[in-house]
């Protein structure tokens, strides 16, 4: 059976919205909803590209007796390993999803691969005649796909500024970046992340031991693990130093004296192994702080440092350290736990892993041109009286909330406005005598950093500060009131040149007639979604008319201003 997902689209707010005393900013008949429904789905059809989302009822994606899994799955020649460990539980039980059309698959792989929806014009531009995996190729060329897998290492690290010398982040951040750039392997990053400076600068004791259990094997680490494991990293403290562009700075630095006789068994675990982590003093005998057995980071030999990485060398040796890097990707891009729906396709690709040495870049390509990612998520699952029996997530395409940064980027790019952006690096910019620090926002004024994006974005659940706030997917009211006013300034904002504009699409100002107002929606929609307004939305725009047109102070205008309002935070737009 399969799940029918509820749609709350443009169409129904318009006719809940029109003309509502030219309110644009949240008033009582727009609710929390809004902003916590799914994508709608359409039928068990495919799509048809060039009808603009109409449907194809000759496709079935219902099951066919055809024989057992193992047989059918024989048969059939696969050039993915996710696809070829997938096919018994997909086209095994005679399900054959219909692929994403290119509208479609375009949106999907430029929210995930370059952090922000398509235009029409980039739709035509950089989308239409390429194929799934040539548009895959063409993003993942890019530096917006490591900028945003940047941001996820940022994430599990904690990254800021707040506590962490900005330099240290700098260059851990850039190396991130070479992991996804595949110049780098997994083991050859956790290897020189689990002792960075900029890592062993924002925890100490037990806590180095945690962030790298949750970074590198995926999960909490026990206290009986963090306790055991926690003399590798003993050697680590940091000191303050003077740094013209961040007052609180510090340097990391290694205190062999930490280690030095008679406190060698300090730096001794045996949990995995016999491993001892320590280097010799320089000067024996000389216990000063600062002094000669107390060495900074920078000045550490190659010989200390092949001593000193040998935590992030453990992590790497360790069976859950592929798997988990497999299935933080596999929901990144399909929104679901699809190594516990699919355990064999996971496997597939921790074996690619081992084959390939840890390229992580290989392992993404993987899973953003498997059947599980191209397929499209626009059909309806046949009704059923027993809620629970639904579809599995792998028989259609993925279902995923725009994160918080990724729609305000969308929402302010289709309004024409300046598209400023969170540095996912400093979620605060730290100061010194010399000014701030360099990073990578907008400049005000008086120099200092411009959060306004920043501080939108945080009330959405996104550009989290890492201390006290995380990332998150958030609905419910206050993210829907967030959405309706940042909307509504925008739309009004928008100007004739913007990607939506929805003043210019009014061509007479006093025609009201049933036709323009319908040919304002419709432009205003496929600006922004590139297809026309879908027909499950026709009864809630032809409702929205009617009562613009009984309005005597409703206009044209107006009405196209509330139609990109309610474009930007429906579920047709906010979900992909």
């Amino acid at each position: 059976m399969r799940r029918t997902v509820p749609r709350r689209s443009i169409g129904v707010f318009l006719a809940i919205c029109a003309c509502n005393g030219g309110s644009s900013g949240g008033g009582d008949n727009e609710t929390a909803g809004e902003t916590g429904t799914a994508t709608a789905p359409m039928t068990s059809a495919a799509v048809d590209e060039s009808s603009g989302g109409a449907v194809d009822d000759s496709a079935d994606t219902g099951m066919a007796d055809t024989g057992e899994p193992a047989e059918i799955c024989d048969g059939l020649e696969f050039d993915n390993v996710i696809d070829e460990a997938a096919c018994p539980k997909i086209q095994g039980i005679g399900v054959e999803p219909p692929p994403a059309d290119g509208v479609e698959f375009c949106r999907r792989a430029f929210i995930d691969l370059r952090g922000e929806s398509p235009t029409d014009l980039e739709y035509e531009q950089v989308c239409k005649y390429k194929t799934p995996a040539e548009l895959v190729d063409a993003f993942m060329a890019q530096p917006e796909y490591v900028r945003l897998s940047q941001r996820v290492w940022a994430d599990l690290f904690q990254m800021n500024s707040l506590v962490t010398h900005y330099a240290y982040i700098a260059d851990l951040d850039a190396r991130a970046g070479e992991l996804h750039q595949g110049t780098l392997t997994l083991g050859q990053f956790a290897e020189i992340a689990a002792t960075h400076p900029a890592f062993v600068g924002r925890w100490d004791g037990n806590d180095l031991v945690a962030f790298s259990f949750r970074a590198f094997l995926g999960r909490e680490a026990t206290p009986a693990e963090r306790l055991a494991l926690e003399p590798m990293w003993r050697l680590w403290e940091e000191r303050s130093v003077v740094d013209p562009m961040q007052s609180n700075a510090k340097n990391v630095v290694v205190n062999t004296l930490n280690c030095a006789a008679p406190n060698q068994a300090d730096c001794h675990s045996d949990f995995w192994g016999d491993e001892t982590v320590i280097i010799a003093p320089p000067v024996p005998g000389d216990v000063s702080d600062p002094g000669p057995n107390i060495i900074d980071q920078s000045m550490l030999t190659t010989e200390q440092w092949d001593v000193l990485r040998r935590p992030g060398q453990l992590m790497a040796s360790q069976a859950a350290f592929y798997e988990s890097y497999v299935d933080r990707a596999l929901m990144r891009y399909l929104g679901y736990d699809a190594g516990a729906e699919i355990p064999l396709a996971r496997q597939a690709l921790v074996d690619m892993m081992n084959e390939n040495g840890g390229n992580v870049r290989e392992i993404d390509r993987e899973i953003l041109t498997s059947i599980l990612y191209v397929s499209t998520n626009r059909y309806e699952e046949v009704d059923d009286p027993d809620d629970e029996n639904w579809d599995a997530p792998y028989l259609s395409g993925p279902v995923k909330q725009m994160d918080a940064e990724d729609w305000l980027r969308s929402a302010y790019k289709l309004a024409g406005m300046p598209v400023l952006g969170c540095d996912h690096r400093y979620p605060d910019v730290q100061s010194g005598a010399g000014g701030f620090h360099p990073h990578t926002y907008a400049v005000l004024g008086n120099g200092s950093p411009d959060y306004l994006l920043r501080d939108k974005a945080q009330l959405l659940g996104g550009c989290p500060d890492r201390v006290g706030q995380f990332r998150e997917t958030r609905t419910g009211l206050i993210a829907a009131l967030t959405q309706a006013t940042l909307t509504a300034e925008l739309c009004e904002m928008a100007s004739i040149d913007a990607p939506i504009y929805p003043l210019s699409v009014v061509d007479d100002p006093n025609d009201k007639s049933e036709e323009a107002l319908w040919e304002a929606v419709d432009q205003v929609y496929s600006a922004a979604l590139v297809r026309p307004v879908l027909e499950g939305a026709n009864e809630g725009v032809d409702q929205g008319i009617t009562l613009c047109r009984d309005d005597l102070e409703c206009t044209p205008t107006e009405f196209a201003i509330q139609a990109c309002r309610l474009v930007l935070k429906s579920a047709d737009f906010f979900y992909y």
